[in-house]
């Protein structure tokens, strides 16, 4: 987790808090990324780090607490 936030919180000062957000978010539904949000993101590495971590994560939460899951769920769904 620490990891995780350290490495968004890099991105996040280093490309501001917005773009970096959709940057993100676009990779996590794997959209498709322009090229300079590909350069982005071979740069600061996202997907090897934040990307793995974020999926790692929820994969355990949906595992050992699949309540606290369904509730995420419903948030992002929302």
């Amino acid at each position: 987790m620490k990891n995780l936030k350290t490495v968004y919180e890099n991105g996040r000062i280093k490309h501001g808090s917005y773009d970096f957000y959709n940057l993100m978010e676009k990779i996590l539904i794997e959209g498709n990324l322009s090229e300079k949000e590909e350069e982005v993101s071979k740069e600061l590495e996202i997907e090897k780090t934040l990307v793995k971590d974020i999926k790692g994560l929820s994969m355990l939460l949906s595992r050992f607490k699949p309540a606290d899951w369904n509730k995420f769920l419903d948030v992002v769904i929302k």
